[in-house]
């Protein structure tokens, strides 16, 4: 019988273990694309944390991932295909 609630309550845990989703950002993807795909120099004037930079539906289907900047550079906006994940095109 005790065999039987231990093998029941390992059971719960293990599925309850498999449906817990990851608290991660499913845009992080396409800042990570973004942000590779900036030169040395653009990176290192990057504000703040590149890894909460602004991620939005741009056209055709893409989306723009948008760098603020330092020094009056005004932002880098860098704009990516989801299906192929490459940068399509940088605004700057």
């Amino acid at each position: 019988m005790k065999f039987k609630i231990l093998l029941f309550a390992l059971l719960g845990i293990l599925v309850l273990s498999c449906t817990v989703e990851s608290p991660e950002d499913p845009l992080d993807l396409y800042r990570n694309i973004a942000y590779n795909a900036l030169s040395p120099v653009q990176k290192a004037s990057v504000l703040g944390d590149w890894k909460k930079a602004e991620v939005s539906a741009w056209t055709n289907g893409n989306y723009i991932v948008v760098f603020q900047t330092k020094d009056n550079m005004g932002a880098i906006r860098v704009v990516v295909d989801p299906e192929t994940g490459r940068v399509v095109e940088i605004l700057i």
